[in-house]
C-alpha cells in the first residue's frame, strides 16, 4: 500500500510539470530628459561708451570707431536665437537739461563676429543676417534706433545656418564697433548732417541701449 501511494504521488509531480505553463517577469525603468533653456547675454567690455566732442574736427568730421568705443558681447545659448538692440529713448537726452536733445542716429556702430559659430559670421560683417541693422552689403555703420523688441530693431538671427547658433560663450561672441557724427549713410543710415551743422546745446547727453536676446 505504502510502495503504491509513493507511486501515485511521482506520478502527480510529472504530470503537474507537463503542464505548467512557461514563466515570464518584466520590469520597467522610466527613462526622461529635462532640457532646461539656458539663454545668457553679457557685455565683457566697453559697458560705459562715452564720446567726448573738443575739438573742432570732432564737430566737423564725428568721431570714428577705435578699440576704445567697442562693447564686447557673449552670448551662451541652449537654442537658436535672435537678438534685439534699440535705444531706451527716442533721443540722446541733456543731463544737464532734459530738454536738450539730440539725435539718436548720431550714434552709429559696425558688428565684428568672433565667435567660433558660423551662423552669424562671414568675414568681419554678418551675410547671413537679415535683420533691420544689416550691414553685410557695404560694412558701413548702422544708425542707432529706438528700441522696439520687434522687427524694427532686430540685430542678429540665424540666417538659416545649417548648424545653427546655439553654443556657449566662444561660439557666440561679438563686438560692436561704435562711432559717432561720422555721416555714414549705411542700411540704416547715420544722421547725414554733421554735428556742427546740427549746432546743438552744449550738455552731456545719454540714453541706455537694450539688448535683448530671445530663443527661436
Amino acid at each position: 500500500m505504502k510502495k503504491t501511494i509513493i507511486t501515485s504521488a511521482i506520478a502527480l509531480i510529472i504530470t503537474g510539470a507537463a503542464f505548467a505553463q512557461p514563466v515570464s517577469d518584466r520590469a520597467v525603468i522610466p527613462i526622461g530628459v529635462t532640457l532646461q533653456q539656458i539663454l545668457r547675454i553679457h557685455v565683457t567690455n566697453g559697458g560705459n561708451v562715452e564720446f567726448v566732442f573738443n575739438d573742432i574736427n570732432d564737430y566737423k568730421n564725428g568721431i570714428v570707431n577705435s578699440a576704445f568705443y567697442d562693447s564686447d558681447v557673449q552670448v551662451a545659448s541652449s537654442t537658436d536665437w535672435e537678438l534685439h538692440m534699440g535705444a531706451e529713448d527716442a533721443t540722446l537726452i541733456g543731463t544737464e537739461d532734459p530738454a536738450n536733445t539730440l539725435a539718436l542716429n548720431n550714434i552709429g556702430f559696425t558688428i565684428t563676429w568672433t565667435g567660433g559659430n558660423s551662423c552669424c559670421a562671414a568675414g568681419n560683417q554678418l551675410s547671413s543676417i537679415l535683420g533691420v541693422y544689416d550691414n553685410s552689403a557695404t560694412g558701413t555703420a548702422n544708425g542707432l534706433l529706438i528700441f522696439t523688441g520687434g522687427a524694427g530693431d532686430l540685430l542678429l538671427v540665424d540666417g538659416g545656418n545649417v548648424a545653427g547658433s546655439g553654443g556657449d560663450v566662444t561660439d557666440n561672441a561679438f563686438t560692436i564697433n561704435w562711432e559717432c557724427g561720422t555721416l555714414i549713410a549705411g542700411t540704416t543710415p547715420m544722421n547725414a548732417t554733421s554735428i556742427i551743422a546740427q549746432s546743438p546745446t552744449p550738455d552731456r547727453y545719454v540714453t541706455n541701449v537694450f539688448l535683448d536676446l530671445e530663443a527661436l
